[in-house]
């Protein structure tokens, strides 16, 4: 647990930094679409290709198949709650989008890769990144849709993450090498995602007035059902699945880590690339990265 706090405490310490640097006006907040169009076309797609092209062999698709079948029946709960529940929050179309995102997508990658590979090992990562397969394409394609709100769907999923997620699945389907020269370039450009992303929501947090980031109603309601109601739901899910015997030991954890994370990074990132209101975003990715510090230790605690 000490590990899990440790590694949160320094995560949290660049969204400090990047807020820093935004109230001391030493990077204009103009500036940041600059990091939000290298997160999202040289970053991001850096980490995913690492991380399909890697680990999305023959042999450990063929074994855990079944994983992809189980992730994905979760990812369309998921949607379909999150679509019953943005309704009761706001009418709103576009802040109706971003809980539907949010509610669908938790910051599973940026946070929980990290966190899993510190706590809970190298293979442990690998589980987590199979199972969240289904959840990448659907944040690179239909989630970018949703938050970018300009331009048709289908035009949309077509993005650079995408591109990624395919090329790194047939390299890893097929094995074909990654040469080196390419390789340390995209692991150098891979690093960059978590301590940009945080410094970018420490940046848009940094412009928005005091007011903006004071809690209200739909903050905490909104918190206690990332944090705590949809990584209940998941575990019982699981749970249920696992009685059944229907669920590896593998994917048990996988799911519920996955749910627990706090709100995910893309709803700064994503809007801000094309001019959109990202303060919410903003202000629930602070209040929750805040309480994840107490929620996510538990559910870790409650699934090894």
């Amino acid at each position: 647990m000490l590990a899990t706090v440790l590694q949160l405490a320094l995560l949290f310490m660049f969204i400090l930094c990047g807020f820093l640097l935004g109230k001391l006006k030493k990077v204009p907040m103009e500036k940041s679409s600059l990091l939000s169009m290298l997160l999202a076309n040289v970053f991001l797609p850096s980490k995913v290709f690492l991380s399909f092209s890697s680990r999305c062999t023959p042999e450990y698709f063929k074994t855990n198949f079944p994983t992809l079948l189980i992730s994905l029946g979760m990812l369309l709960f998921l949607v379909a709650f999150s679509w019953f529940v943005s309704k009761l929050f706001t009418k709103e179309p576009y802040t109706r989008n971003v809980y539907r995102y949010s509610f669908t997508i938790s910051n599973y990658a940026y946070l929980g890769y990290v966190l899993v590979e510190a706590v809970l090992g190298p293979q442990a990562l690998t589980d987590m990144i199979l199972f969240c397969i289904p959840f990448s394409f659907y944040t690179y394609s239909f989630g970018f849709a949703l938050l970018n709100n300009k331009g048709s769907l289908w035009k949309k999923t077509l993005n650079p993450m995408t591109i990624a997620i395919f090329v790194g699945l047939l390299f890893g389907v097929l094995e074909i090498p990654v040469p080196d020269f390419l390789q340390n370039a995209l692991n150098a450009a891979s690093g960059c995602t978590g301590p940009l992303s945080m410094l970018l929501t420490g940046l848009v947090v940094a412009a928005m007035p005091w007011k903006a980031l004071i809690p209200d109603v739909r903050t905490w309601l909104f918190s206690a059902m990332r944090l705590v109601v949809i990584p209940a739901i998941l575990w019982g899910l699981c749970y249920l699945l696992r009685i059944c015997g229907l669920i590896t030991d593998a994917v048990y954890p996988s799911a519920v880590i996955m749910g627990s994370m706090s709100c995910g990074l893309n709803t700064i990132v994503f809007p801000s690339l094309v001019g959109e209101d990202c303060s919410m975003g903003a202000r629930y990715v602070l209040v929750t990265n805040i309480l994840c510090l107490a929620t996510i230790p538990m559910w870790i605690a409650l699934v090894t």
